[in-house]
């Protein structure tokens, strides 16, 4: 290998160095930037987006209807039946929560 040829590959080797500098460990975990409490409050915020959103639609089309829904809703859930499918829906709301912070993590295969 000649001298030209030698510094050629030196310096290419030098310009990759910062590059290689940048990039995460391989071990880091990909979504450690990510903050836990950042992802739970987002989770809970949404979460309570969409019970207010669901209240709201059930009142506006009990009112454009003249049936109470949104009464119909709340004593259907006071009764034995209603009180599991509301922990069936906390469970599917869990389940959502699991496979939403499994985007976030690096697979373990």
């Amino acid at each position: 290998m000649s001298q030209h040829e030698r510094t050629r590959s030196d310096s290419a080797a030098d310009t990759d160095a910062p590059a290689r500098e940048q990039q995460p460990p391989p071990d880091q975990r990909r979504g450690s930037r990510f903050d836990i409490g950042a992802w739970l409050l987002s989770t809970a915020v949404q979460t309570i987006v969409v019970l207010v959103g669901l209240a709201v639609v059930l009142f506006a089309l009990g009112q454009a209807t003249g049936v109470d829904l949104l009464g119909a809703v709340g004593g259907a859930l006071l009764t034995h039946t209603g009180q599991w499918l509301a922990v069936a829906f906390i469970a599917l709301l869990v389940l959502g929560m699991a496979l939403r912070a499994m985007r976030y993590t690096r697979p373990r295969w």
